[in-house]
């Protein structure tokens, strides 16, 4: 508040009720400055300039008030906007701005991401997706979560589990999935394709697309979605991510594989009754013959590493169970390669109309270009102490996989490195599942950087923030080697990659090697180079590229 003036004659200056806060208050200091200054014999000159202090702020209210009427006038006829303009903004304003102006300047974040988003075209040109059907017009991606075809809690469940965007293969394969179209994706493994399936399969049963089992205890199990994946340890990954998001669904799920007692997996289904049943070929074969399950209401059917199932001989398999299914159901094809023997089936199993997507490299195998790789010329008897410098030579946040192809030689170093002191986890196919599963889990969450393994976890597993992957013995075929090296280098980062190259052994990959290193970038050595040249085709058809 204004200090109360020194005279009665003063008052009219100072009321704050007759000027404005911005044009009176300098007025009534400069009054009171010439008050204190003058003499009693000059106060007809103070009366003076009081009287025009007065007069100009009697100016200043009417200027004040006359602002006021215009702007009120301005929002009636102006139409309605979100956001409320400041005092000082409406005061100042002389003219009606147009509203997409003022929508522009209230809602600037709003603008900024529309601003991040690409075109079509730009999209899967970045992200390099296209159709491999003829003619075909891809839908346009979703590049947002927010604006993904599903409910609000799934959106939730996707914003809790702290993703920043959709991977190029769900941005893509969601909008054809939930058309209720049949599609091919032809994508490398780590590249989100687990979400790119299963949130579809939520969404039909939520729409009611695909029936619910609602038997109470009885036999056998009626479920209407049905994953088929290559391994026991893929499947529980798939089972894992569809139970992440239970909470938001309430969909159930359970996951069927070999390598475990039959009874439990019977009992399991019986008392949860799941609407998503993830399963192995042939343990499923198994349950189906025993009249545990069976798959009439299957009307949303995936095989996931469709190439990795045929190249495990589950071909028979494959047929019976789809066989089992609804003739009308929708089928989702996920392969990381596209040999004849995958268009083989995706011809006999999906419809005519399916939608082909490839999503990056589109050859039949291709390294990942994240990876570096490096190669030393080296014997048997010398790739222990090799592996003892690398090792040695490697940063703290690291983690490795190394490959070996005998469980015998898994467990042997296993051994070793354990008396050494490492903390160390191992995974092959003799292993029980529940000491598969304890040391994945170790190894998945840092709790030992070192997992000695056979090809059972080349492809397929989901294991974050491998840094390095060394082939300690050379992979047994060419699609082998590709997949081993991309157990690194996934989801955006960078890995590297470590062969260790027998020449009296490996001289047959050296050409596919070459070629391989050379399509991803990464310097091809002299050795093997020349090892190349030698051989110039490789005669064993596993290593032909």
């Amino acid at each position: 508040m204004p200090r109360p003036p020194a005279s009665p004659r003063l008052a009219a200056a100072a009321d704050p009720s007759t000027t404005s806060a911005a044009a009176a208050g300098g007025k009534k200091r400069r009054v009171k400055e010439a008050k204190a200054e003058v003499e009693p014999v000059e106060e007809a000159k103070v009366e003076e300039t009081v009287a025009v202090a007065s007069e100009e702020a009697t100016e200043a209210k009417a200027t004040k008030k006359a602002a006021k009427r215009k702007a009120r006038q301005e929002a009636e006829e102006a139409p309605k906007k979100k956001g409320k303009k400041s005092k000082a903004k409406a005061e100042e304003q002389q003219q009606p701005a147009p509203a997409p102006a003022a929508e522009k300047e209230e809602e600037p974040a709003k603008a900024a991401g529309e601003d991040v988003l690409l075109t079509a075209d730009e999209f899967r040109s970045k992200n390099h997706i296209s159709s491999a059907g003829e003619g075909q017009e891809l839908p346009d991606p979703v590049q947002r979560f927010e604006d993904a075809p599903f409910g609000k809690k799934i959106r939730q469940g996707l914003a809790a589990a702290g993703f920043a965007a959709p991977s190029p293969i769900q941005a893509q394969g969601w909008p054809v999935a939930v058309s209720g179209k049949d599609l091919v994706a032809v994508a490398k493994t780590g590249s989100g394709k687990t979400l790119g399936f299963l949130l579809p399969a939520f969404r039909a049963i939520a729409k009611g697309i695909a029936s619910t089992d609602e038997g109470k205890g009885a036999v056998p199990s009626l479920p209407s979605v049905l994953v088929l994946a290559p391994t026991r340890e893929l499947v529980v990954q798939i089972e894992a991510e569809c139970a992440k998001f239970e909470q938001y669904t309430k969909v159930t799920s359970l996951a069927v594989f070999g390598g475990a007692a039959k009874p439990p997996q019977v009992k399991a289904l019986k008392e949860k009754r799941p609407q998503v049943l993830v399963a192995t070929p042939g343990r499923l074969q198994d349950l189906m013959e025993m009249r545990s399950v069976i798959l009439k209401q299957v009307c949303f059917l995936v095989l996931d590493e469709a190439d990795r199932m045929l190249d495990m001989g589950f071909e028979p398999e494959i047929a019976k169970i789809v066989a089992e299914t609804q003739e009308d159901r929708q089928t989702l094809l996920f392969t990381a390669t596209w040999p004849k023997a995958v268009q083989r089936i995706a011809q006999n199993y999906l419809k005519e109309e399916h939608v082909h997507v490839n999503v990056g490299q589109t050859e039949d195998l291709a390294a990942n270009k994240a990876v570096s790789q490096e190669f030393f010329k080296i014997g048997d008897d010398e790739k222990e102490m090799k592996l003892w410098r690398i090792l040695a030579d490697l940063p703290e946040n690291a983690k490795l996989i190394a490959f070996m192809n005998t469980k015998r030689r898994v467990e042997q170093y296993t051994k070793v490195f354990w008396g050494k002191g490492f903390e160390v986890a191992a995974l092959h196919g003799d292993k029980a599942q529940w000491e598969r599963d304890r040391d994945l889990g170790k190894f998945s969450r840092g709790e030992c950087w070192l997992l000695f393994a056979t090809d059972v976890c080349a492809r397929g597993l989901d294991i974050k923030s491998v840094t390095h992957v060394v082939n300690f013995d050379m992979a047994r075929d060419v699609e082998s080697y590709v997949h081993r090296i991309g157990r690194t280098g996934r989801a955006g980062a960078s890995g590297t990659s470590i062969t260790f190259f027998n020449e009296a052994y490996d001289l047959e990959c050296s050409p596919a090697l070459a070629k391989i290193a050379r399509e991803a970038g990464q310097p091809v050595p002299d050795f093997l180079q020349k090892a190349a040249d030698k051989q110039k085709q490789a005669k064993n058809k596993l290593w032909r590229y």
